[in-house]
């Protein structure tokens, strides 16, 4: 199993799949899906593959939901995955992209391994990263299944039931352009309005249950221009939805008050990616998966995240879905890795799954 979960691995994350490029990789998952399942494939409008596979020695007619995401951070274009012992990573200069392309290739693994299970409808979303834009636009109609996993934690222990609002905040300071050196007087720097407001945004972790960031900053054209316009990119998130409209809030009124301050003005723009989910840790699903994780020798790690899964909109929709880990270690850098042994073991994990669906 090993040899061949590594080769399926590292084909899947050789092909390009950075955010908003994922349609070369998506096809080939979708051929591959139909060739080794007998997975019946379809593409929804926003580009989202939705399979469904047929059961396996089963008196199960429910589907049951599993889901990845296909697209990576930057830089992960020409990824070459090299075997170090157990552990593959890159070569240095990209990203590995197995999160989440280790969950799809634990997933096929599996599926093409187990003796059981129930009919399964596989979803791997695109543009999960900016904001789980796949999920968000998926044509959930084409969807019957009502509970589910995401593969897409690190920890092989985690069972993840909720996550938290999440805010993106696109901020434009408007200014008057002049010569710095002949006129400064004359201009208002966008650049020194959106400076002042981040040094006054609460950022980082607020409380146990909320952080905010600044993530971009773009702003002038020229080194001896008094800059005009300056563009700031935010988030923030709770675990309590109350809480992240507050810090929203304050981030709107800190912009608003700095641009007035030195006469400039300002235009903000926030929007909610997804609101904080929940699920009932006495859920079945949540039980089962804690009952998979036991079974590899594990105490399971049932937690609610500040981090944004796909899991937050399938339980918008209904899809009582929580979130289990893949073995990725230092995701979203150069040195992100995994170890075979792990992706075995989440191999492992997904049989124990499958098997316990079949008998429902």
């Amino acid at each position: 199993m090993s040899e061949r979960l590594v080769e399926l691995f590292s084909d899947l994350v050789r092909i390009d799949s950075e955010s908003g490029e994922e349609e070369e990789f998506l096809r080939f998952l979708s051929a591959l899906l139909q060739e080794e399942l007998g997975a019946e494939c379809v593409f929804d409008s926003y580009g989202n593959l939705i399979s469904r596979i047929p059961g396996k020695n089963t008196t199960c007619k429910e589907s049951f939901l599993f889901a990845c995401h296909g697209d990576t951070v930057k830089p992960g274009r020409g990824i070459e995955p090299i075997l170090d012992g157990d552990i593959i990573r890159s070569k240095g200069d990209t990203i590995l992209g197995a999160d989440d392309k280790a969950g799809i290739a634990q997933f096929i693994e599996a599926v093409r391994t187990a003796e059981a299970y129930p009919p399964l409808e596989f979803v791997v979303s695109r543009e999960e990263e900016p904001g789980l834009l796949g999920a968000r636009h998926l044509e959930y109609d084409k969807l019957s299944a009502k509970e589910g996993f995401v593969l897409d934690m690190d920890a092989l222990d985690a069972v993840v039931v909720g996550g938290p609002t999440h805010f993106l905040i696109d901020i434009t300071f408007h200014g008057k352009a002049a010569h710095a050196a002949m006129e400064p007087e004359k201009g208002i720097s966008a650049v020194l309005a959106a400076a002042r407001a981040i040094a006054a945004m609460p950022l980082g972790r607020l409380d146990p249950d909320t952080t905010a960031n600044v993530g971009i900053i773009e702003g002038g054209q020229i080194r001896n221009g008094v800059p005009e316009r300056a563009i700031v990119r935010a988030e923030c998130r709770s675990l309590r939805d109350e809480r992240a409209v507050e810090v929203a809030g304050q981030i709107e009124q800190i912009c608003r008050e700095s641009a007035k301050s030195i006469g400039a003005t300002v235009d903000v723009s926030s929007e909610i990616a997804y609101h904080a989910s929940s699920v009932d840790p006495a859920s079945p699903v949540v039980k089962l998966a804690e009952q998979a994780v036991a079974s590899l020798g594990l105490v399971p790690h049932v937690s609610t995240i500040c981090g944004g899964t796909d899991a937050s909109i399938y339980n918008e929709h209904g899809i009582t879905t929580v979130v289990l880990g893949i073995g990725v270690q230092a995701e979203h850098s150069t040195n992100e890795h995994v170890a075979v042994s792990d992706m075995r073991r989440a191999v492992e994990m997904l049989h124990f799954l499958l098997s316990a669906l079949a008998k429902r």
